[in-house]
């Protein structure tokens, strides 16, 4: 393990502002983290005889990091093939690189926002990067511990350029139809802000709702700002616009970790922290969001 690792060892105090709660999580953790560290000694070996990728990552064998993010949010969480990008996929890497685990030990997992609950309560993952917690929750009543945060946002609106009556304003929205995803704060934020004067149509994802918007089933989408400018700038910059308003509660991206784990979660904060501090989330920022112009808060 290299000198300037986090190390794997749990913290023996917690500020006295949290609850306590059960350890076993990171227990389990941190085994499978010492022991992918004895798994990449061995390899090395293979690697000096010229096997730079001695293990597909569907051959690994032994510890592995099941980490879920959204699939379908370019400049966010994305997949293409085998290749993963957005800035919740470097934050995965790094977090995952500083609780000592390689990148090809890491398992990507689907989490569509609808199932995120049920996947970390039944074990599916051990994490989920890139959860939108809002100021208006509680975050003592999530069901699940949230690390972070690494990225400040509100809500947006994504309209067409051309057909049907503009929308320049989120007055405008009144009487029409607009897409958020299923299980999404965007629901939430919406319903306040709106009441019953906008018909919501809730789909499974983020591209769902932006092919909804071009077909011309809906007439906005409504997301983080984030979201909006990834899903804007994959190839349907000259089709759609999103809105200078933005509104709903302030809220954070971070890392949603299985109840219980305060032992995991406040390793994540200082690995988030450090992020920041040696000027990696900045270069994440530039290859993923900051790539495409893209200009929001971005303070913890």
């Amino acid at each position: 393990m290299s000198a300037d690792r986090e190390p794997l060892t749990a913290p023996h105090h917690r500020p006295c502002h949290r609850p306590r709660r059960r350890p076993q999580r990171m227990g389990r953790l941190l085994v499978r983290a010492l022991a992918a560290v004895a798994g990449i000694a061995l390899c090395l070996p293979l690697a000096a005889c010229g096997q730079t990728d001695p293990l597909g990552a569907s051959e690994v064998v032994g510890p592995r990091l099941a980490i879920g993010v959204a699939y379908d949010q370019p400049s966010m969480g994305y997949r293409k093939g085998d290749d993963y990008s957005g800035l919740d996929v470097e934050v995965a890497r790094y977090v995952a690189n500083r609780l000592g685990y390689a990148d090809w030990q890491i398992v990507w997992e689907n989490a569509p926002e609808a199932d995120r609950d049920r996947m970390l309560a039944s074990g599916a993952v051990d994490m989920i990067v890139g959860v939108f917690v809002d100021d208006s929750q509680d975050v003592d009543g999530l069901g699940f511990d949230f690390a972070g945060a690494y990225l400040a946002e509100r809500q947006s609106v994504m309209v067409r350029r051309r057909g049907g009556a503009p929308i320049d304003s989120l007055n405008a929205l009144r009487g029409r139809k607009a897409c958020v995803v299923r299980g999404s704060r965007s629901v939430e934020q919406m319903r306040r802000k709106f009441g019953s004067t906008v018909s919501l149509i809730q789909q499974p994802g983020a591209t769902q709702c932006a092919t909804a918007l071009l077909s011309g089933m809906v007439d906005a989408v409504v997301a983080p700002g984030a979201v909006l400018a990834g899903l804007h700038s994959a190839g349907n910059d000259d089709t759609t616009r999103i809105l200078s308003e933005r509104f709903g509660d302030e809220g954070r991206y971070g890392v949603a970790l299985p109840s219980g784990s305060t032992q995991l979660e406040h390793r994540v904060d200082l690995a988030l922290r450090r992020m920041h501090k040696d000027g990696t989330w900045d270069r994440a920022w530039s290859r993923t969001l900051g790539a495409i112009g893209y200009e929001t808060d971005r303070s913890r």
